[in-house]
């Protein structure tokens, strides 16, 4: 049961295809005009979930292209959310392992952050990957803790998955035969159901009883339950679990020799499932009426559907080879894809390194021109501003490494950001006005005047000496005119 346990919200969205439509192309032209990475991943991810239920390689392609993006920015909940619509995607192919290590990435992340429902669904998911995969230690392990969990948590997250993890924890023990343990499970369940008055997951939960007491002989108690089950189910939007029920009631029947109810609830399972395309389900009831008709003596009856039943079992096999075939692709896409970003990202990165080398060499550069200008006799304004500017460049270029790293610290938390810049900052401020202080003093003091040697002195002194006018004595007479 657990392994169509998804597949209920395909049959309800089977409906509203229209709707699904309209909201794919709203979301397609959102995408188109969105700048924000952030917002993009947001958009890309949705999307990626519109189109699971149809074309699932498709919503790897997108939920892929939302991975990566996330993952370059640093947006965790994107990384989360895209992981999670990569996974759904894989399941739907058929690929449990990689659904599996996906859903194991989600929960990596979801440890480290504050979303409890998040967490709770990752461990939730996990588990029923292994069931799938038939690993049913590890598969409890998981839904224990979640089922812890949700249990702690309470509010919307128990409201929304303790019954989804109740169900999958009956699954496991009923494929284990523990059938006391599945059935104190399906019960919980039926109980939690019952008190939220949700058809579905009473529906399920009575199914998942039904199974365990016809495991164990309790023909009267199975019947009953299968009965209830259908009331619950029958409501158009379950098929797959209507099937699985009449199954078990056309088994219980045949067994109790009733033929007349066994036929009609075996061909409501054949119809049901070839009208709406459960091919293992049509098989199983194909298989059953050609028994049926076979023990009734009704040959004709019986060979035609044995023959469906070969149809059907040659269906299956072509579907499980197209199914690994695109598996197959869509995992060498996704490689691909992955190269080819790789590639980009590490252009980009090549491109960074070469700014921040010429950023490296520019500002030394600059600084030193600031130095020859000051030897120059231009205004001092010109000096106090390039020292301004250059000091500026080599704070600003700090900031520009130091960013990065903190990000990661801090797991780019804003807040938390904004703190450590602040507090940098703070140091820096007052280191850089006495630098600036220091630095413009040292660049626009002005040149001191050169003093002449000593021994070019006394020359100077005589040659001034020698070009001075002469000057009379004061005891000297003027000279007499001759007669």
């Amino acid at each position: 049961m657990a392994r169509y346990f998804f597949l209920f919200i395909f049959i309800v969205c089977a409906g509203t295809s229209h709707a699904q439509s309209s909201k794919i192309d709203s979301l397609r032209n959102l995408l188109g005009s969105e700048t924000q990475d952030s917002s993009r991943v947001t958009l890309l991810w949705r999307l990626a979930e519109q189109y699971q239920f149809f074309k699932p390689d498709t919503t790897l392609q997108l939920a892929q292209q939302a991975l990566l993006l996330a993952r370059h920015i640093g947006y965790k909940e994107g990384e989360s959310r895209s992981l999670a619509a990569m996974a759904a995607g894989q399941y739907l192919l058929g690929n449990y392992p990689s659904a599996l290590n996906n859903y194991m990435s989600k929960l990596q992340i979801e440890e480290k952050r504050n979303s409890i429902r998040n967490y709770i669904s990752a461990l939730n998911n996990i588990g029923l990957m292994y069931i799938l995969l038939a690993d049913y230690n590890h598969a409890l392990s998981y839904l224990y803790r979640a089922d812890s969990t949700v249990r702690v948590a309470g509010g919307e997250a128990k409201n929304e998955l303790e019954n989804r993890i109740l169900i999958n924890l009956g699954e496991t023990f009923y494929r284990m035969k523990l059938a006391d343990s599945a059935n104190y499970y399906f019960s919980r369940a039926l109980q939690v159901a019952v008190d939220k008055q949700d058809n579905f997951y009473q529906g399920a939960a009575l199914l998942g009883l039904g199974n365990v007491e016809a495991a164990e002989g309790n023909d009267s108690a199975a019947m009953r339950n299968f009965r209830k089950s259908l009331q619950f189910l029958n409501d158009g939007t379950n098929s797959d679990m209507i099937c699985e029920t009449a199954m078990g009631l056309a088994n219980i029947f045949q067994k109790t020799n009733q033929p007349d109810s066994a036929l009609h609830y075996a061909r409501l399972a054949f119809d049901i499932g070839r009208d709406d395309g459960f091919l293992s389900r049509e098989l199983d009831a194909a298989a059953f009426l050609s028994l049926f008709y076979k023990k009734e003596k009704k040959f004709d009856s019986a060979f035609a559907y044995l023959e469906r039943s070969l149809i059907l079992q040659d269906s299956l096999k072509g579907q499980a080879k197209t199914r690994e075939a695109m598996i197959i692709s869509s995992n060498e896409q996704l490689r691909q894809s992955e190269l080819a970003e790789q590639k980009s990202r590490e252009q980009e990165a090549r491109l960074e390194q070469l700014q921040i080398l010429a950023i490296c060499i520019f500002i030394p550069a600059f600084f030193m021109l600031t130095i020859a200008v000051s030897r120059v006799r231009i205004r001092r304004d010109i000096v106090r501003f390039m020292g301004v500017v250059s000091l500026l460049l080599l704070y600003e270029f700090l900031i520009l490494l130091l960013h990065p790293p903190i990000g990661e610290l801090t797991h780019h938390n804003k807040v938390l950001e904004l703190l450590i810049l602040v507090v940098i900052g703070a140091g820096l401020v007052p280191l850089h006005h006495k630098l600036e202080h220091h630095l413009i003093e040292r660049l626009t003091k002005p040149l001191p005047i050169k003093k002449p040697a000593f021994g070019n002195s006394d020359t100077n002194n005589m040659e001034e000496v020698a070009n001075m006018p002469p000057q009379e004595d004061e005891n000297s007479f003027p000279e007499r005119p001759q007669g």
